[in-house]
C-alpha cells in the first residue's frame, strides 16, 4: 500500500531549520562572550582588569618607534663584523676569459706588500666550504694557482685596522670577476693603495708590471715559448735577414731615443710572399730576438668591429710591442677595390689615427701583398717596407732538406750527394713541401717495416709531391724567378 510522505518531509525541514537556528544563536552568544578583550583576574590587590586590545596595540605602537635592525645574511653578518662597519663602499669589473684568470693572478702580487689574508671562504646555500682554485699557466712553462671563486678578507700589515673584503666569481661565460668592499668609516688609502681607485690602479699595475710584460703571447692570452733554436731551423737569405734586423730588432734599441727626441717611435713591416715560404716562422725567431712585448694576432681572432682597435690598445698599455698579424690580407686591410671591407677603416684608424702608437712595431704577413689597400701599405706611420719571402734557391732547399732529415735513421745511401741531388730535382718547392717529401718517404719506410729511410724512399717521395703540387696549382715566385736567392724555413 502506497504512503505519503510529503508531510513528513515537511517536518523534518522544520525541524532542521529550527535546530540551525538555534545553533547560530549559541555561536553568536559564544563569540560575543570571547571576543571580549577584557577580562579580570584575582589578585592580592584584589581585582584586577586587564584590556588585551589595549595592551595588543600599546606594544604594536612601541615597535613602530623601535629603530629598524636590517636583516643580514651569513656572508654580511660576517662581513661587517670583520670590517668593524655597517656600510662598506664597493668597486667592481669583470674581464673576459684568460685575462681575467692573469688578473687574478697579478692581484695577489699587488696587494702581497703591505696585505695579508686573515681568512677565506666560500658560501654556498647557507654552509661555508672552501675557496674554489685553479692553476693557469704562464710563459716560461710556468703555472700558478689562483683562487677563482671565494672570499677573502685581508687586513693590513702595518695598520691592523686596514681591512677590506674581496669577492672573487666567474659567471656563465666564463668572465672572471674582482669585487672588493671597503669601510666607509675611516680612510685607508696609503702611498701604494687608493681604496677610492683601487681596481683603476691594479689595472694599470698589471700592464706595466704584469705577467703580460715582456711576455710573448696570442690575442686569447695563451702564452707562445720564445724558441731561440729557430735560427737552425731557417734558411736564410742574408738580405733579407740583415733588413729585418734593423728595421725591427735594432728599431727596438731606437725607439727610446725617438721618442725623446719627439719623433715617431711606431713602425710597419710587411712579409709578403707565397704560402709556405716560411712568413710566420720568420715572426717567431723575430719574436724569439725581441726583449719586449710581442703579441701573435691570426685573422681568425678577428671576428668584427672594434677588435682591431683593441689589439692597437692593448699593444699601447704594454709598449714597447711587436705586434704580429698573420695574413692581413684575410684579416680586414683588403682592397677597397676589390670590396669595401667594414674592417679597413679601423685598420687605418688604428695604424695612424688620433691616438699614435708610441712604441708599437707592427709586422703583417701576406700571400697576396696585391690585395693589401694602398693607404696601409704605401704610408709612412702605418707600413714603411715590403719584404719579399721567395722561394727558396738551391742552396736554401738543401739546408731545409737535410734539417729535416738530422733527427731520422736514415740508410748510408742518404748522404750529401742525394740529398743535393734532390735540392736540384725540388726547384719551385717552398719550405713546407720539402718537409712533405722527407715525411712521405719516412711513412714510406714504416709501412715497409724498415728503421731506415732510403734514398729511394725519398726520390719516390719527391716525384709524387712534384705531382701532386703541380695537381693543386702553381706558385709564381714574387718579383724573383724561383731560382733567384729568396727567403724560407723549416715548418
Amino acid at each position: 500500500m502506497a504512503m505519503n510522505n510529503a508531510p513528513k518531509r515537511g517536518v523534518c525541514a522544520g525541524q532542521t531549520k529550527g535546530s540551525v537556528t538555534r545553533m547560530e544563536e549559541e555561536k553568536k552568544q559564544l563569540q560575543e562572550k570571547t571576543t571580549d578583550p577584557i577580562f579580570t583576574i584575582e589578585s592580592s590587590l584584589g581585582q584586577v582588569s586587564i584590556d588585551m586590545k589595549a595592551y595588543a596595540d600599546a606594544k604594536l605602537a612601541a615597535h613602530a618607534l623601535m629603530p629598524k635592525q636590517p636583516r643580514q645574511n651569513m656572508f654580511d653578518s660576517k662581513m661587517f663584523t670583520f670590517l668593524n662597519a655597517t656600510k662598506t663602499q664597493r668597486d667592481s669589473r669583470y674581464w673576459k676569459g684568460h685575462l681575467g684568470a692573469l688578473m687574478k693572478m697579478h692581484l695577489d702580487h699587488y696587494l702581497e706588500p703591505e696585505y695579508e689574508v686573515s681568512e677565506e671562504f666560500s658560501i654556498e646555500d647557507g654552509i661555508i666550504r672552501p675557496c674554489m682554485y685553479d692553476t693557469i699557466p704562464l710563459q716560461g712553462k710556468q703555472r700558478q694557482r689562483i683562487m677563482v671563486i671565494g672570499t677573502r678578507f685581508y687586513q693590513s700589515k702595518v695598520d691592523p685596522t686596514h681591512r677590506f673584503t674581496l669577492i672573487s666569481s666567474v659567471d656563465g661565460d666564463g668572465d672572471h670577476r674582482i669585487t672588493i668592499h671597503t669601510p666607509t668609516t675611516h680612510n685607508m688609502n696609503t702611498e701604494r693603495y687608493d681604496f677610492t681607485n683601487f681596481i683603476n690602479q691594479l689595472e694599470e699595475d698589471f700592464y706595466e708590471n704584469g705577467p703580460l710584460n715582456q711576455a710573448f703571447f696570442d690575442l686569447k692570452y695563451n702564452f707562445i715559448e720564445r724558441d731561440t733554436n729557430i735560427d737552425a731551423l731557417l734558411a736564410w737569405d742574408p738580405a733579407v735577414k740583415e733588413t729585418l734586423w734593423k728595421d725591427i730588432i735594432t728599431f727596438q734599441k731606437a725607439m727610446p731615443k725617438l721618442k725623446e727626441l719627439g719623433l715617431a717611435n711606431s713602425r710597419g713591416v710587411i712579409l709578403a710572399g707565397p704560402p709556405g715560404t716560411g712568413k710566420t716562422m720568420i715572426a717567431k725567431w723575430l719574436a724569439a730576438h725581441s726583449d719586449i712585448t710581442c703579441i701573435l694576432i691570426s685573422a681568425e681572432m678577428i671576428t668584427g668591429r672594434q677588435d682591431i682597435k683593441k689589439c692597437y690598445e692593448l699593444a699601447r698599455k704594454l709598449s714597447p710591442t711587436l705586434l704580429i698579424i698573420e695574413d692581413i690580407d684575410t684579416a680586414g686591410a683588403l682592397d677597397r677595390r676589390a670590396s669595401d671591407h667594414p674592417l679597413l677603416g679601423e685598420f687605418l684608424q688604428s695604424m695612424d689615427g688620433v691616438v699614435p702608437n708610441h712604441g708599437v712595431i707592427t709586422l703583417a704577413t701576406t700571400n697576396h701583398s696585391n690585395k693589401i689597400d694602398p693607404a696601409i701599405a704605401d704610408r709612412p706611420g702605418r707600413f714603411d717596407r715590403i719584404v719579399e719571402v721567395g722561394l727558396p734557391d738551391k742552396e736554401q732547399r738543401y739546408h731545409i732538406i737535410h734539417q729535416h732529415l738530422k733527427p731520422m735513421n736514415t740508410a748510408p745511401t742518404v748522404n750529401r750527394e742525394a740529398i743535393e741531388r734532390l735540392a736540384k730535382s725540388s726547384d719551385g718547392l717552398t719550405g713546407a713541401w720539402l718537409r712533405e717529401v722527407v715525411q712521405s718517404a719516412l711513412i714510406t719506410s714504416i709501412s715497409d717495416d724498415r728503421e731506415l729511410i732510403t734514398k729511394e724512399d725519398l726520390t719516390a717521395s719527391l716525384k709524387d709531391i712534384l705531382k701532386r703540387r703541380g695537381m693543386a696549382y702553381r706558385v709564381t715566385p714574387y718579383g724573383a724567378t724561383a731560382q733567384e736567392a729568396a727567403n724560407a724555413y723549416v715548418q
